[in-house]
């Protein structure tokens, strides 16, 4: 099938599915979980929308170099593939009316800030500490969650670059690879946290196990083909071997402990626990350095103002 006639079709199937997700969304006011799944498969249709829109990019082009002009046909592609972006915009806004009916007794909380990272973590803070307020946070009852669809990646600032959100060996989903080309920041980690409480007990990420795409991951960190290999060549190398699809979750044995036991930090439940300073009063660590260890790591101590 040509591209021309497979575009045709996928935005005659993209409309109507973008909007049948619309008419999903305001049947489903009350119900926050299934609000939730449907979101999930808003977020999978609008990528499939923007994959599309590349496509219609690659066809005008093929067209201009060829000499040719726009015709009743591109217009009516674009023409659908708005009526989906519109749809999905109409869905969105009835999710967030769903999850907006407040009623009388209701607490809602708002932060604004520059910074959306600071903002969440700030939000949710407060949301912890007026749900103990208000006596909402019960220590004897556990609710589990899981957390998905993590960014791939996060801007900093200081950088001025995308910096990987997990680490540079995650995999991202699937479906995103694609983005990497168009739309790094769009992209969605192939990683998972378990919460308890409001509190990550475990995380994980199926890891890249495709030198391929292992080597596009660094370049859109940054990274140049030398300092890739430089800095994980050994990495690289050991792709070539055949490494199998792989990945892991890590639990934490102390947020466990602290949970099941009622405590407001793990620190009570850790052998050696830090202060906040970040020393360990029962070695009375870190402590100072005698010159002869310094000088057989070829360092020394350089006080600030000398």
């Amino acid at each position: 099938m040509a591209l021309r006639e497979k575009l045709s079709s996928f935005a005659v199937g993209a409309a109507s599915k973008a909007n049948s997700l619309a008419v999903e969304a305001a049947a489903k006011a009350n119900l926050a979980i299934e609000n939730s799944k449907l979101n999930l498969k808003i977020n999978n249709e609008e990528k499939k929308i923007d994959t599309f829109t590349v496509s219609i990019g690659e066809l005008i082009l093929d067209k201009l170099d060829g000499g040719e002009t726009f015709d009743d046909e591109i217009m009516a592609l674009y023409s659908s593939i708005q009526a989906a972006r519109e749809s999905i915009t109409s869905a969105r806004a009835q999710i967030e009316a769903n999850n907006r009916q407040a009623e009388a007794g209701d607490l809602i909380l708002i932060i604004s800030g520059p910074d959306a990272m600071k903002a969440r973590k700030q939000l949710c803070e407060l949301r912890l500490l007026m749900g103990e307020r208000l006596g909402l946070r019960d220590k004897n009852k556990f609710a589990l969650l899981w957390v998905v669809d993590f960014p791939m990646f996060e801007w900093s600032d200081e950088e001025q670059r995308l910096m990987a959100m997990h680490h540079p060996f995650t995999a991202p989903k699937p479906e995103d690879v694609p983005l990497l080309d168009t739309d790094p920041a769009k992209v969605c980690a192939n990683a998972y946290d378990m919460v308890c409480n409001g509190v990550e007990v475990g995380g994980g990420s199926i890891r890249i196990h495709d030198s391929v795409l292992q080597s596009k991951i660094f370049k859109v960190l940054g990274f140049t083909e030398e300092r890739a290999q430089k800095q994980f060549g050994f990495l690289m190398n050991a792709f070539k071997y055949g490494a199998p699809p792989h990945g892991g979750l890590a639990y934490g044995l102390d947020r466990w402990v602290s949970l099941f036991a009622g405590l407001d930090s793990i620190r009570d439940c850790i052998a050696f626990p830090k202060n906040n300073s970040g020393r360990d009063v029962m070695l009375d660590a870190p402590s100072t350095l005698e010159p002869g260890q310094l000088e057989e790591l070829c360092l020394k101590t350089v006080l600030p103002g000398k």
